[in-house]
């Protein structure tokens, strides 16, 4: 829900619905402390991230009175704390330029924006690969970009490891990834898979679209 003072001050407003959140969060150490001591906060996503947007858009008042009462709060254990409670004075952004890393928009006035001790930030990502790998299928989708971008990210690693083992190594296709210390047998065939470490393959055995971890043992045929 949007709050209707800040409709007021941007009538216009635009929404994106084909964004995908990758849930990459980089924290201040004043959060993760207020994270530490409230329990009530069991979400980053649905709990912690609208509540730092709510205090972003606070008044500048209400902020000050927080402020006031920074004292009082460290004192008595309160069930609910407030994030301004845990924000040292050298955290404030009173000497952030104007547009520092910050969309100014029409109507904004530095003097809100400087007292604005809690700011959010998005970042869209318009190229490369950023994949989500909230379930198990999304995450074997995403080790098989792997062996497709690693000459391209990593130019000098190879994708057959130099200290794996292969007897059949003309069976290991090239869209496959393969771990150091790993043993693979003869006529062995490996195909669009990705092998962890240390994992012992036995002989006539065929893996096809398949992740292994590290240490894991197949047996012969």
């Amino acid at each position: 829900v949007i709050k209707g003072s800040i409709l007021q001050k941007h009538p216009r407003i635009r929404f994106h619905t084909g964004l995908v959140d990758a849930h990459l969060y980089c924290l201040k150490k004043y959060v993760v402390d207020f994270l530490m001591e409230n329990g009530s906060i069991t979400s980053i996503r649905s709990e912690l991230i609208p509540y730092l947007v709510r205090k972003q858009f606070s008044s500048a008042s209400s902020q000050q009175g927080q402020e006031e009462k920074e004292e009082d709060l460290k004192k008595k254990e309160l069930k609910s704390l407030d994030i301004y409670s845990f924000i040292k004075e050298a955290n404030t952004l009173n000497l952030a330029p104007y547009d520092a890393c910050w969309n100014a928009c029409r109507g904004d006035r530095w003097e809100d924006l400087s007292r604005s001790q809690v700011r959010c930030y998005v970042h869209i990502m318009k190229e490369g690969l950023c994949s989500r790998v909230s379930t198990l299928g999304l995450y074997m989708e995403a080790n098989r970009q792997v062996p497709k971008l690693l000459s391209a990210l990593c130019p000098e690693e190879p994708p057959v490891h130099s200290s794996a083992q292969i007897v059949s190594k003309h069976l290991v296709g090239v869209d496959s990834l393969i771990g150091p210390e790993t043993q693979i047998g003869e006529k062995s065939s490996i195909k669009r898979s990705v092998i962890g470490s240390s994992c012992l393959i036995k002989d006539r055995v065929t893996i096809t679209n398949c992740l292994l971890m590290n240490s894991v043992t197949v047996e012969e045929g």
